[in-house]
């Protein structure tokens, strides 16, 4: 081989190694049900959360950060960059969610007036995920913790992974071990503390290979789902600190919430101790709103007391998981890159879950696929202060009936301060409903200004029948049966 030709190899794979020790790390830390108020860092007086406190002097807060009402369909949207009615997937994955979807009455509820959709089972291998493409272009691709995106056929190793910690569905049958139902944990010792095992395996994955080339690394925590299980010395700390003046004052949960915390502040330790936080991408976010209903807390075999008080309080916001409303909805989101994005710096920005893939590929410097129909939009400009907002709108479709928030469910969007929710079926006759609210003058939703502004109902939901048919969503249909 002439000399000439070997220097040119020789060039290519050097330009090669710079290109990928330029492209950042990227972290995902991915809290379960943690509402928009369930830390210091969003103003709670309660919850001690000194890590997101640290993180957040670092990076970007966003105020107006937006998820799935429930759990699978915003994974859905971190890893497809898709909307959950795009997908047909709109509601937690259960025993009662199919592979296919369609719209057809309920055999054990023959009189409901109105005919809900199913929900998918799984997210289609077909969906080229935000793991694969990191995948694809020289990432190692780590996931540890909560999946909750299908059976065994549809784990993460079949999503991009290439190296998967374990893949847990809705929530642990008991936070210590042993535990069960958490593939890939089965050996830990009696005791232990979930939590605290999946930290240490991610410290373990950023020791061992962290250096090697780049990484994406989903750090997926059970805490803060149900079972309300927690250390019991943090739990008498809470019981003791416990108080009903606070908004938010459930000692398994403020307990829970610093296992979190602490397992944030230990992974952002061990990327100070390897020399990694400089090109680090790191993403803080919760998957839906706080649970703000009574929920024992006592599980057989576990620590705890059982408390019949509201898990937590999203307030001022209106709601909580599984919620149309804001509480149900607006979610704490954090984004560190140091260097590049200003230190302590807030946003009011609008986001949404599904903007994070889009967000990652931007900071790894790669291109998108032309077929892949992107919902999110990349948030670099707001983040590297380019640009106060890259949306305007954003929607949400959540036709589930009987709801924590209303006996019917709703579709809504966003535009501005502006949010329409409608009614499926809601109204008179079986005629949708619809509430309208401006956010920036009534965050807790408590004035529906919809019959004093029926020409801004009109255009709005006009432009939510647009993305719904632009989607393909499966609408909820009426009873024909019960029709006259």
């Amino acid at each position: 081989m002439k000399a000439s030709k070997v220097a040119c190899i020789l060039f290519f794979i050097s330009s090669l190694n710079l290109l990928a020790s330029q492209r950042p790390n990227v972290v995902l830390f991915l809290v379960d049900d943690m509402g928009w108020r369930d830390s210091s860092t969003y103003g709670s007086a309660f919850y001690e959360t000194p890590s997101m406190d640290r993180l957040a002097a670092g990076g970007m807060t966003f105020t107006q950060a937006y998820a799935q009402p429930l759990c699978s369909p915003t994974r859905a949207a971190i890893m497809s960059g898709k909307y959950g009615a795009r997908l047909h997937l709109h509601k937690a994955i259960t025993r009662g969610s199919v592979a296919s979807p369609s719209i057809k009455p309920n055999p054990k509820k023959p009189a409901d007036a109105m005919i809900w959709p199913e929900s998918r089972s799984h997210l289609p291998l077909e969906e080229h995920t935000i793991a694969e493409a990191l995948q694809e272009n020289g990432y190692q691709t780590w996931f540890l913790g909560k999946w909750h995106l299908g059976g065994r056929a549809y784990f993460p190793e079949k999503q991009g992974f290439d190296k998967v910690i374990s893949a847990g569905g809705a929530g642990p049958r008991s936070y210590f071990a042993p535990y069960q139902n958490i593939p890939g944990l089965e050996d830990a010792p009696e005791g232990e503390y979930v939590c605290d095992r999946l930290t240490q395996e991610a410290c373990d994955l950023l020791e061992g290979s962290g250096k090697d080339k780049p990484f994406f690394m989903m750090l997926a925590h059970f805490n803060v789902h149900s079972p309300y299980q927690a250390k019991q010395e943090l739990i008498d700390k809470y019981k003791a600190k416990s108080d009903s003046s606070y908004p938010q004052h459930h000692p398994v949960m403020g307990a829970m919430v610093q296992s979190m915390d602490e397992s944030l502040g230990t992974i952002l330790d061990k990327l100070d101790e390897l020399d990694l936080t400089k090109n680090t991408l790191f993403i803080f976010m919760s998957d839906n709103g706080g649970v703000n209903w009574a929920n024992s807390a006592k599980r057989k075999g576990s620590p705890g007391f059982e408390f019949k008080m509201p898990i937590t309080s999203n307030s001022p916001l209106r709601g909580g998981k599984a919620s149309f409303y804001e509480g149900g909805v607006r979610v704490p989101m954090i984004i560190r890159y140091p260097g590049e994005i200003a230190s302590g710096s807030k946003t009011d920005a609008l986001a949404h879950a599904v903007d994070l893939y889009p967000t990652v590929l931007d900071f790894a410097k790669m291109g998108r696929r032309t077929s892949h129909a992107f919902d999110g939009k990349s948030l670099k400009p707001v983040l590297f202060g380019e640009q106060a907002s890259v949306r305007n709108d954003l929607y949400c479709h959540f036709p589930r009936v009987k709801t924590t928030a209303s006996e019917f469910g709703g579709s809504f969007v966003r535009e501005g301060d502006l949010k329409l929710i409608r009614l499926w079926g809601g109204g008179p006759d079986g005629q949708h409903a619809y509430e309208l609210y401006n956010l920036s003058e009534d965050i807790g939703e408590t004035r529906n200004l919809a019959s004093e502004h029926p020409a801004v109902v009109s255009r709005l939901s006009a432009k939510l029948d647009i993305w719904l048919q632009e989607t393909g969503a499966l609408l909820p249909a009426r009873n024909a049966e019960l029709m006259f």
